[in-house]
């Protein structure tokens, strides 16, 4: 596949695209300069929902102009970020080699299961250096900054093709850590296997002892092949808090005590307890480094890198040089002097005994030096003794020589290589036996000085004969190594853990079903044995007054005739549907199904003259009233009518009689026609809808808000920008606690699509590009009365702009939308659920492509005040939603101008408050199958 071509950055070239991470895109780039000067650089895109983030921002542009000010050969120099169209970067140094973490796979692949130890020790203490400068730097005024980089891992620490260390992303982490803590409160986020213990516990007081632990796990990694803490996040983080690692020696004998004793000083969970500079860490490295390997240099790691990665230096047209030496080298690091073990902590001594607590056992890649006594150190990167080191020697009670050397211990064998474990005969001993190999919670610190003897079994030919018999000392067995008992250890304990874990997963198992069992069957008894609560369903019969226009319509409820209208009837369930068909002859029939939501409801139907039909509605005849001649024909003509399928068993009575005149379905004691604001308008169909009713058509032509016309808060903005808007503070608007919201909606005018030019800002900050003007308004239908409170809406450009911000007052900006402008759902059920289903009808607010609108802006509204905090939402076409506890909908397309609107959007409503899961299924497909 062909490489993408270069595109143009600012005053950068993006060449090639290196790598991808959580945080950033990096590109391999090229800085142009003046007179056409040209540097290579490395450019870190900052990923966009880090960008909308405003504190992120800020962190982000003040930790990376404290980063510019480090120079350091160990740190990667940034010289340069800012802002390009939107996107944040920093252009930092390019380094020619590899990150640590690809090395250290190279190598493994390569056959060297350990990085071999002069070269891990080199890279940690560069490593370190390059931090304690971080941790030490002062700003202009002389203080201290007090820089933490946090995120220390192979990944962030580059090794070049010269064998140079540089560590990268100082700062970075930081600022992503502030996004990460309120997107997601309470949760940690990065490398988890390199968090310290107080990063593990969420702390926030984090330090340069914090960079230290990490420094060391880098370093048990380089010498180890593998990470101390693997595992999933939640296995991880107990043990990192706890301590709870194989030692260093347990996964590769060739570490000796004084290597492991540097690894577990930086390591120890205990902050106090560890190395308190990075300097500190460097200078224990490097002190061991040149006393067991005096004559090493950098070359070596340079020679290393060429060999791992000799393909890539020859794709880049470079020569691959090593020295004649360096496939020796090469065979010493393939081949470690000792099998690596898989055992627990604390180590049993290779003389039989558990090593007392706080001593650590001697380490056998200590003691098996490879070198025999009186050889000077070697040039090849290997550790061996020099002669001038002085030499301790006594007897043991065994006939084995124990000799202790004032760097370590060593074994007397004559040869060059590691010998066999010896078979020894237990001492007499009251230590005798292994100790448990838990880990302690802070392995040793660097106390002793190196010259502290320390014993170690050496096998040689006994001076005097073992006071135990000849035939027992030959029937005994070899004596088991570090190795074996480590080994057998973590077996033990795995499988121990695994018949733990099974057992805990079958008692949560049996626990759960348990639980679940009782509440079921508690639920069922409270719904069956215990009384609806108060208010929930009155147990008051509902009254339906029925009248029609014109009068004298034969009224059929739930497939029987009661009468014609006006009619008064008793007895309609609250937990019902019912279905009302009015007809007349000369006119269409007129059908509406509802559930009643109070225990008084009027109906009044309208009816519309047939086609064909030249007789005006009053020349029609009206039939007579049903039993008019009753002695009580005004009020107690009753008819039963026996409600079929899921309403059997529900009695209506009809009282024959006048009804309310006025239209709808609206409560007792409403205001009559005179006083509906949609009494003259000949096109009120278009905007206002009662239910029942299965189809609401909104349509743009009728139901757009032309926001011109409406009070809005405004405020100018740039096309070619793109802004981080957010709010601050929050507005009431109706009484009572609870009905604050910090959310409004925007309107964004200028030369966009439709579908992206309304929306919701709270106080999490969003991005709106290629608007000329935004609005900020919120819907209310009860006045500014009870309005209160104020929601300033601030917009951040770049962070070289100052921030602008417009004050939303509720007062003043809450429209109170005019009938005219909207579509209002009159007469839903609080207590019930419908299934709203939004399909398209090619819907349009303005002409050309980006006219189509798939959305329309709702406000619920329930019959508590408090419903009005959330009520704003957003209905999307091919989507189905679930409304409920709503009284009215109201919905509208907010737009400039109605004159080029056309089309519709279509709402599907359906009543599933009484369906089972299977019948609420069925009529979701049912509207997908209408909606295709």
């Amino acid at each position: 596949m062909a490489e993408p071509s270069p595109q143009q950055f600012g005053k950068y070239v993006l060449v090639s695209k290196l790598a991808a991470g959580g945080m950033a895109v990096t590109y391999r780039a090229r800085m142009t300069g003046a007179m056409g000067v040209t540097k290579p650089c490395v450019i870190k895109q900052i990923l966009p929902h880090f960008v909308d983030d405003h504190d992120f921002v800020e962190m982000f542009i003040g930790e990376a102009r404290l980063v510019a000010g480090l120079t350091h050969g160990n740190i990667a120099q940034v010289f340069d970020f800012g802002e390009v169209d939107g996107q944040y970067f920093i252009a930092m140094e390019l380094v020619h080699g590899q990150p640590l973490s690809k090395v250290l796979r190279r190598a493994s692949r390569a056959g060297i299961g350990f990085l071999p130890q002069p070269l891990a020790l080199h890279i940690a203490s560069k490593l370190c250096e390059g931090l304690d400068y971080a941790h030490r730097h002062v700003g202009e005024d002389g203080q201290m900054l007090g820089l933490v980089h946090r995120d220390v891992s192979p990944d962030n620490v580059l090794i070049s093709y010269e064998g140079e260390v540089k560590v990268i992303d100082f700062g970075i982490a930081k600022a992503t850590s502030v996004v990460e803590a309120r997107t997601s409160p309470g949760t940690l986020k990065g490398k988890y296997p390199y968090f310290s213990p107080e990063q593990a516990q969420g702390r926030q007081d984090l330090d340069a002892r914090t960079d230290v632990y990490a420094a060391g796990v880098v370093l048990y990694e380089m010498l180890c092949g593998r990470r101390p803490f693997e595992g999933e996040f939640v296995t991880v983080l107990p043990r990192i808090i706890t301590g709870d690692c194989l030692p260093p020696s347990a996964v590769n004998p060739g570490i000796g005590e004084d290597l492991e004793t540097i690894v577990a000083h930086a390591m120890a969970v205990d902050r106090e307890a560890r190395y308190q500079t990075a300097k500190d860490l460097s200078e224990s490295t490097v002190e061991l480094l040149y006393r067991d390997t005096p004559r090493f240099t950098p070359t070596m790691l340079s020679q290393l890198m060429t060999y791992l990665f000799a393909e890539e230096l020859a794709a880049e047209g470079r020569k691959v040089e090593l020295p004649p030496g360096f496939k020796e080298q090469l065979a010493a690091w393939q081949s470690p002097s000792s099998e690596p073990s898989q055992g627990r902590a604390r180590l049993p001594s290779s003389n039989g005994r558990a090593s007392s607590p706080g001593v650590r056992a001697s380490s056998p890649g200590v003691r098996a030096s490879g070198s025999a006594p009186g050889l000077r150190p070697s040039t090849d990167g290997t550790p061996r003794r020099s002669s001038t080191q002085a030499t301790a020697v006594r007897r043991s009670t065994t006939g084995v020589r124990r000799v202790t050397t004032p760097g370590g211990t060593r074994e007397n064998t004559g040869t060059g290589r590691r010998p066999l474990p010896p078979e020894l005969q237990p001492e007499p001993d009251t230590d005798g036996g292994t100790e448990p190999t838990a880990m302690p919670r802070a392995l040793p610190t660097l106390a002793a000085p190196h010259d502290t003897p320390v014993e170690t079994a050496i096998a040689t030919e006994p001076r005097e004969p073992p006071e135990a018999p000849e035939p027992e000392e030959t029937e005994s067995p070899r004596a088991r190594t570090t190795a074996d008992d480590a080994r057998e250890k973590l077996a033990s304990e795995a499988a121990e853990r695994e018949q733990k874990r099974a057992k805990q997963v079958r008692q949560l198992s049996m626990a759960v079903f348990g639980i679940t069992g009782v509440l079921l069957v508690i639920g069922l008894l409270i719904h069956f044995l215990s009384p609806a609560e108060e208010g929930e369903f009155s147990n008051e019969p509902v009254v339906l007054w029925i009248t029609s226009k014109p009068a004298g319509a034969a009224v059929v409820v739930n497939g029987r005739p009661v009468g014609t209208t006006p009619s008064r009837i008793i007895g309609a369930d609250q937990r019902t549907s019912h279905t009302i068909v009015v007809t007349k002859p000369g006119y269409r029939a007129w059908t509406r199904r509802f559930t009643p939501n109070q225990e008084e409801v009027h109906v009044k139907a309208e009816l519309e003259v047939a086609p064909g039909t030249s007789q005006m509605a009053s020349e029609i005849p009206t039939a007579t009233p049903l039993d008019a001649g009753a002695p009580d024909a005004g009020t107690g003509a009753v008819a039963a009518a026996v409600v079929p399928g899921d309403d059997a068993g529900t009695a209506l009575e009809l009282d024959g009689g006048l009804a309310s005149t006025d239209g709808g379905t609206e409560p007792a004691g409403a205001t009559g026609s005179d006083a509906d604001p949609l009494a003259n308008d000949k096109d009120r169909e278009m905007r206002r809808m009662d239910y029942p009713t299965r189809l609401l058509v909104l349509r743009p032509m009728y139901n757009a808000l032309p926001l011109p016309e409406y009070p809005t808060a405004t405020i100018d903005v740039s096309p070619g920008a793109a802004y981080s808007v957010w709010t601050e503070g929050s507005a009431a608007f109706a009484e009572g606690d609870g009905t604050a919201s910090g959310t409004l909606v925007y309107y964004a005018e200028g030369d966009l699509p439709a579908d992206n030019s309304v929306g919701f800002i709270s106080s999490a900050p969003r991005t709106i590009k290629g608007a000329k003007k935004l609005h900020f308004f919120a819907l209310d239908d009860t006045g500014p009365e009870d309005n209160r409170g104020s929601i300033r809406v601030h917009l951040r450009q770049s962070a070289y702009i100052p921030p602008r911000s417009v004050l939303f007052e509720p007062e003043k900006n809450a429209l109170n939308v005019k009938p005219q402008h909207q579509m209002l759902l009159r007469g839903l059920n609080p207590r019930s659920t419908y299934a709203f289903t939004v399909r398209d009808d090619f819907a349009e607010v303005r002409s050309g492509s980006k006219g189509r609108v798939h959305t329309v802006l709702c406000v619920e509204k329930g019959p508590k005040a408090e419903s009005v905090r959330s009520s704003h939402r957003l209905f999307e076409t091919g989507k189905r939603y679930q409304v409920s506890g709503v009284q009215d909908l109201r919905c509208l397309f907010p737009d400039l101008q109605l004159g080029d609107n056309e089309g519709a959007l279509d709402f599907d409503i359906v009543d599933v408050t009484n369906m089972s899961r299977k019948e609420r299924a069925e009529a979701l497909r049912g509207a997908k199958r209408s909606e295709r």
